[in-house]
């Protein structure tokens, strides 16, 4: 008796070595797929900070775009708009599986909610009206809440709330276009000089614009936010697999080729529609943007299965030792790149709005990139976390945390 009570607690610590070290690698994995998502939020968020709003819509309308900048749009909507903010939702619903795990303090996840969304308000009302914390913070409340549902239930939860918004775009596309045609326009002439006018005036005069559109976008979550949500449900899926570990997981390779293949053909297929009508606003807004959101979905879960698949077989690993970092500053790396653009960009700053090309905003993206990473690890190599990350755990944890490294 007493051999095998030995046994079993030699068994247990043994299992909680190996458990914990798999939570390690997985946490490793999502810091790297979150760095990889907070870049690339930047090239979309670009054309916000930048740009006229509906140049994201059409190719047709960037102004004077040479061919380079005409690449870049198309390149920009196959394979990055939505995908990296559905990668980054993705990631945020596996840490909320992880920390369901590791935690059992209770309102501590809630707390951690709650200061998400009042950063991303503060984010909204006084930097950037295009703010995506407060979504995340209200959508990952939700999700928290389904944390203890069996695995199918996330997955087809997860499924159906993706595919909420494309279908009901799809059905809005049946109405007449008389009803559709009030709103689903581009931008006059007009309009678009006074949005130029308007990102060009100071801080203080910009204030209420911006935070009439914030409360807009904040009021339209309830309707846009259903897809985060669904990434987050299939990113606690994921994580309960134990899909982030080092062990390659041959299951995997079929759940690649069944979301980033049809993707990236639904994707394709609307941007070709597109391409043949000249992109006409009522099929960009309705139809265009119903296949353009699903491929998109399906292909934010492609490229964390990618990036899982390529983790687990070793195989970049400079590549890996660069992003890492970056995800584990990502908020204050987000927060940055508002500081930075707007600054920039608006007219309390440089104000370049509308005075630089897509192409040449893409220039501009690669070399804050690599500021970021330089950055990311000058930083970490003295402290333990982002200055923002220190805040929010602070605030969440109500008690003080290790800031420098020893």
């Amino acid at each position: 008796m007493l051999f095998l009570s030995a046994a079993k607690k030699i068994t247990g610590v043994l299992r909680f070595v190996i458990v914990s070290s798999l939570s390690l690698e997985r946490i490793s994995s999502l810091d790297i797929l979150r760095g990889i998502a907070v870049l690339g939020i930047l090239l979309i968020n670009l054309y916000s900070f930048a740009l006229p709003t509906d140049a994201r819509a059409s190719p047709l309308l960037l102004d004077n775009p040479s061919l380079i900048d005409t690449f870049c749009w198309y390149f920009l909507f196959i394979f990055v708009d939505s995908k990296c903010i559905g990668l980054l939702s993705v990631c945020f619903g596996a840490s909320l599986e992880y920390f369901a795990r590791r935690h059992d303090r209770a309102g501590l996840q809630e707390r951690r909610l709650w200061w998400l969304g009042v950063i991303g308000c503060l984010h909204g009302y006084l930097l950037w009206s295009g703010d995506i914390l407060f979504t995340y913070a209200l959508m990952g409340w939700i999700a928290w809440q389904w944390r203890e549902l069996p695995l199918r239930q996330l997955v087809i939860m997860g499924a159906l709330l993706i595919c909420s918004q494309s279908i009901l775009l799809l059905l809005m596309a049946l109405l007449p276009e008389s009803v559709n045609g009030e709103w689903a326009v581009y931008a006059t002439p007009e309009l678009v000089s006074e949005e130029i006018q308007q990102y060009r005036q100071s801080w203080g005069s910009q204030f209420s614009a911006r935070a009439t559109e914030y409360i807009g976008l904040q009021t339209a979550v309830i309707i846009t936010g259903w897809c985060n949500l669904g990434l987050m449900l299939i990113g606690m899926a994921m994580a309960r697999q134990g899909w982030f570990s080092s062990a390659i997981n041959h299951s995997i390779n079929k759940w690649l080729l069944i979301t980033l293949l049809p993707g990236f053909g639904l994707v394709v297929v609307s941007v070709y529609i597109g391409w043949l009508k000249n992109f006409p606003a009522i099929y960009t807004f309705l139809t265009g943007s119903a296949l353009h959101l699903l491929g998109s979905m399906l292909m934010a879960i492609g490229y964390a299965l990618l990036g899982i698949r390529c983790i687990n077989s070793n195989s970049l690993a400079s590549l890996r030792f660069l992003i890492a970092p970056v995800g584990k500053m990502a908020m204050s790396l987000y927060i940055l790149q508002t500081l930075v653009c707007t600054f920039i960009f608006y007219g309390y700053g440089a104000g370049l709005y509308a005075h630089v090309s897509l192409s040449q905003l893409m220039l501009f993206a690669v070399v804050f990139w690599l500021i970021q990473i330089v950055l990311a690890h000058c930083w970490l190599h003295y402290f333990n976390q982002g200055p923002l990350e220190y805040l929010w755990r602070w605030l969440a944890y109500r008690e003080a945390q290790s800031w420098r490294r020893s």
